[in-house]
């Protein structure tokens, strides 16, 4: 599980190494503050767009069990991914997108010009996001994971280039630059992902789906892939939602900034975690396999939990915000406010991973949306209600709401999916037809 696990954890640290990568480069540049806020509300908006990758990588290794399945599969990828493609064109329409930022981010006016001009350069970000995290996953899925870093490693590389080699240089908003090579990042992971599946793909192809399986449509799929899309959707939207929030909150700017940053090193260590979930479902399939996974994904979770508490609670804190980001003086106490409430975020998050793949393992992707229904209310309620009326002001407002979320969702993960423990993986067999009637059937003769 080590040796499958550690290559896709590298590859997610290596993609969400460039929010402090392009935050320490936009910190650098002219305009710090102003750039990091417009560039957290459109970075808010991408993940969205994106965030259905990760539903259909859940999708792909419950479904895909050979050739036809795969095809179906890919198909269905690559149909959604113009759909997001379309709704991105949209929200960067003049008019239109503003009106979208205003009314449903909550964005100041102020921030309205340098977001749209961000969005409008990073509108194909979403779209090479899905082909690579398509790609990444069908590497997974064929047990090839030593391959998935190799990509995010290229891409990171020219990102560090980027970001601190060349926009600090630049007499131009360090939004818009950071936007630039955010763009050129996604296209060469997207590429060289799609490059090193194909050459698997054609070396070691997929053999035939199981005789007894019943042929997968897209009937099929999108009842299974439905309720993930909402369960991400309601993951993935706290995010904006948690900005709009601290948008209204004192000092907006300085707060969402801060947060920005916070948020951006907290996730390091949850996005590792993400992989662990490919691990249960590829690896922990069987019901002989499930305490093992369970024990592994628990121990990830205690090592990343650690780690935080040991940046957050002591002098690295500074080390990290200051030296490394090089955040601005202002939002440091405010940043590392926030980075101390999401040290228990791991906890919570291995709970999840293990209990919802449970659930997906027995393709019960309904009762997935169920806890990510749960999650979004008590983070509304938390965000809108509660924060108003203790009057909760400051970056850590967001990472409150985070754990508050993320922890009512691993409670209810764990309640449903405790059930599927130790039972084998569901399957779709052909239906068999019903043996024929013992009584004879007398043949019409003509009279």
């Amino acid at each position: 599980m080590a040796t499958f696990f550690l290559p896709l954890a590298a590859a997610q640290i290596l993609q969400t190494l460039r929010n402090p990568v392009l935050d320490a480069g936009i910190s650098r540049a002219i305009e710090p503050a102003s750039s990091l806020a417009a560039f957290a509300v459109v970075a808010s908006v991408v993940m969205i767009l994106s965030a259905s990758g990760t539903a259909i990588q859940s999708a792909y290794l419950v479904l895909v069990q050979g050739k036809q399945s795969y095809s179906v599969v890919r198909r269905y990828m690559f149909i959604y991914t113009g759909i997001i493609a379309l709704i991105a064109i949209l929200i960067s329409l003049p008019g239109l997108g503003e009106s979208f930022f205003r009314s449903a981010i909550g964005t100041p006016d102020n921030l309205l010009p340098d977001v749209m001009t961000m969005m409008r350069i990073v509108i194909a970000v979403p779209i090479f996001n899905l082909i690579r995290q398509f790609y990444l996953v069908q590497l997974a899925h064929q047990r090839h994971s030593h391959l998935v870093w190799i990509a995010p490693g290229v891409g990171e590389l020219v990102l560090i280039v980027l970001a601190l080699g060349v926009i600090p240089r630049l007499s131009v908003p360090g939004g818009f630059s950071g936007a630039i090579a955010w763009l050129v990042v996604a296209v060469i992971e997207g590429t060289l992902t799609f490059v090193l599946a194909r050459r698997i793909n054609r070396r070691v192809p997929y053999d035939s789906d199981p005789k007894d399986n019943a042929p997968l449509d897209f009937q099929y799929v999108t009842s299974f892939l439905v309720p993930l899309l909402i369960t991400q959707f309601a993951l993935v939207i706290a995010h904006p939602l948690i900005t709009a929030g601290l948008l209204r909150l004192p000092d907006p700017e300085f707060t969402v900034a801060a947060f920005r940053i916070a948020f951006s090193l907290s996730m390091l260590p949850m996005t590792a975690m993400a992989p662990l979930r490919q691990v249960v479902m590829v690896l922990g399939r069987e019901s002989g396999d499930h305490r093992r996974a369970r024990v592994f994904v628990y121990a990830i979770g205690c090592i990343m939990s650690g780690m935080m508490v040991l940046i957050a609670f002591t002098p690295l804190n500074r080390v990290v915000v200051e030296g490394l980001i090089g955040a601005p003086k202002e939002i440091v106490p405010d940043a590392i406010v926030a980075m101390q409430i999401f040290t228990a975020l791991p906890l919570f998050m291995a709970i999840r991973q293990f209990y919802q793949s449970m659930t997906m393992n027995q393709r019960k992707t309904v009762l997935v949306a169920v806890t990510a229904a749960v999650r979004l209310s008590v983070l509304v309620a938390l965000l809108f209600v509660m924060t108003p009326m203790l009057g909760w002001t400051g970056a850590g407002v967001g990472a409150v709401v985070r754990i508050g979320a993320m922890g009512t969702e691993a409670i209810a993960a764990y309640i449903i999916g405790r059930k599927y423990f130790e039972m084998d993986a569901a399957t779709r067999r052909v239906s068999k037809p019903e043996a024929a009637s013992s009584i004879p059937v007398r043949s019409q003769e003509p009279d």
